[in-house]
């Protein structure tokens, strides 16, 4: 006979199973998703949090408020120098440069030093002036130079975590008047607290009408607001004094910007375009600052000056003990920029200290540290920042603070963690990847990718796999224009970022990283002169009408059909240039031959 078969189960009896399954399924998922809830709760209540507080409060605050060049930040400097050990913090590397120098002049040799993110000079001395990122929770005094910054929505926390947690005897905090109210309470501990009000000590004009390119006087400062718009400017003002103008901006190399400053201090160049990065404190003998335009972008939109904007500016005119009396004004005769006279006014009001500005009432930022947040392994930080943004939000609703935005942070966890799969897994700890994502380097499009390089270079050396050197740092460029010696000066910049906090990577040292900006501010420098030369306003590249730096034609040409281009609107002159960018570019990019002639290995 043959074999029996089993049974096969009833329709009805598989149904049955499979429907107990489901439902036992989906009870493990609720009692799971209530326990995390529970747990999320828990957690939650028992890292309610706090804001950051010290042991011992300030004995003396002293604020010293009042508009630009009132004496404010020298007075502070002097109690600095007669207490003979403490701080000096400020925003900007060239503002801790300044301070340096100043009071090496005044004190035995090694009791100033110098410590920025950058370079480091006697960083143990009994005083050190640095930027406020790198300045020490204690001390004997304190002086927190622009401190208004503490409202800055990118780097105001490390103000607040300095003002809120610092141990210093005494505090000097220079700023705005307008800042008194955010600055107050985070130091409302101290045993006393006296406010000094400076006045400007200089007077300041208004011009009564616009200034032209062939009217600019020597120690004059004219502004603009992007490095295209600062070239046009100066290459309309090179016509008229061939050789004596210079250009100031945020992409030069530090090394490159304190040789300018130094150029229009000492006379060598007669007018300096420079864009806002003059109005943080950077002390010049400008007797007028010109307005090549009066609108920016502030990374959101093209909008006008606020006031206080116009008033950190134009306060650079007239420096006390360095020229006479300031003026204010436009200039006018630069194509494509249309400066606006009446901001200048209320301005010029504000710098003068005669009228309050529209400061934006941000509240100071308050951002975690990685003993706040309570995660256990990297994978955690995401939601351990997402919750603490949440719960610092409620904390805060009532106090004189605001929870940062840690949306940036959390975008750099989740780039990262793809690579901590496999064989860098290992070295992926928590502390290292917290102190990876919190690089100073730039996170914004298109520079994203570096960091991410970077942050995986670092990963592979440390789990004992190759990198490439010019993975980490390339080379000094042969025959690059000014620009591509920028971008690989910024790329040098950091390398020393990360070679600081994972010395070793690829082989290299932050003084590797070091060398390359330095040849390429060098190389910057002697290029600057033909990039200005070549930088006027462009030329249709269809017509050959003058039109503004940024665009290639007019706006007839970019209308017309592409076989009526250049028609009789506008005729096209023989040999006419295409926009002026491309065509310094081009001709800076001939040059054969590094600098020096050398590589960085060479």
């Amino acid at each position: 006979m043959p074999p029996t078969q089993p049974a096969r189960p009833a329709p009805s009896r598989r149904r049955e199973r499979t429907a107990t399954r489901q439902a036992a399924a989906r009870t493990a998922d609720r009692t799971a998703q209530h326990e995390e809830r529970r747990a999320q709760q828990s957690w939650v209540e028992s890292a309610a949090p706090t804001l950051p507080t010290r042991e011992t409060a300030p004995a003396e605050v002293y604020f010293h408020l009042g508009p630009t060049n009132s004496g404010k930040t020298y007075e502070s400097l002097q109690a600095l120098a007669r207490t003979g050990s403490g701080v000096y913090a400020a925003p900007l590397r060239q503002l801790a440069h300044e301070a340096y120098a100043k009071l090496s002049a005044q004190l035995p040799a090694g009791t100033v030093g110098l410590s920025t993110g950058e370079e480091e000079i006697d960083p143990f001395a009994p005083i050190v002036c640095c930027t406020v990122e790198k300045a020490p929770l204690r001390g004997e005094l304190l002086v927190l130079d622009e401190s208004h910054w503490v409202a800055d929505p990118d780097r105001g926390h490390h103000w607040a975590r300095l003002l809120l947690t610092g141990e210093y005897r005494e505090m000097h905090l220079i700023s705005a008047a307008e800042a008194y109210l955010l600055l107050k309470p985070l130091v409302s501990d101290a045993e006393r607290i006296t406010v000094v009000n400076h006045k400007r000590l200089s007077r300041l004009d208004v011009l009564p009408a616009p200034v032209r390119t062939n009217a600019v006087r020597p120690q004059t400062l004219v502004v603009a607001f992007s490095r295209k718009a600062v070239y046009a400017a100066a290459a309309e003002l090179d016509r008229h004094r061939p050789g004596k103008v210079g250009v100031l901006y945020g992409a030069l190399p530090p090394a490159t910007r304190r040789e300018v400053i130094d150029k229009f201090t000492s006379g060598e160049h007669e007018v300096l375009v420079t864009t806002d990065v003059i109005g943080h404190g950077i002390n010049v003998p400008a007797t007028t600052v010109l307005f090549a335009e009066t609108t920016k972008f502030d990374g959101t939109e093209s909008r006008p000056l606020r006031s206080w904007e116009t008033a950190q500016i134009a306060g650079r005119a007239g420096r006390y003990g360095l020229t006479g009396h300031g003026a204010v004004g436009v200039l006018t005769g630069v194509t494509g920029l249309k400066p606006e006279p009446g901001l200048l006014a209320i301005g010029a009001a504000v710098a003068r200290g005669d009228a309050m500005s529209d400061l934006p009432k941000r509240a100071p930022r308050l951002r975690p540290e990685l003993e706040d947040l309570g995660a256990f392994e990297a994978v955690d930080l995401p939601e351990a920042l997402t919750r603490w943004m949440a719960w610092a939000r409620a904390a805060t609703r009532d106090e004189a603070m605001t929870a940062d935005d840690v949306t940036s942070l959390v975008l750099r966890v989740h780039a990262l963690l793809p690579l901590l799969r496999g064989p860098l897994g290992a070295v992926g700890d928590l502390q290292t990847v917290w102190r990876l994502v919190n690089l100073a380097i730039d996170y914004n499009p298109p520079r994203r990718t570096r960091w991410l390089l970077l942050a995986g270079a670092a990963l592979r050396h440390a789990a004992g796999l190759p990198v490439r050197p010019e993975t980490v740092l390339p080379d000094v460029p042969r025959g690059g224009s000014v620009e591509e010696y920028e971008q690989a000066a910024a790329a040098a910049r950091d390398a020393q970022t990360l070679l600081r906090q994972f010395p070793g990577v690829a082989g290299l040292t932050s003084d590797d990283a070091a060398w390359v900006e330095e040849e390429c501010a060098e190389m910057i420098s002697e290029l600057l002169p033909d990039a200005i030369s070549l930088g006027r306003s462009g030329k249709c590249t269809a017509c050959g009408r003058a039109i503004a730096p940024w665009f290639t034609t007019c706006r007839p040409c970019s209308s017309a059909p592409a076989g009526r281009r250049g028609g009789d609107h506008d005729r096209r002159p023989s040999g006419g240039r295409r926009v002026a960018g491309r065509a310094a570019g081009r001709a800076l990019g001939g040059r054969q031959g590094g600098p020096k002639g050398r590589s960085r290995r060479g």
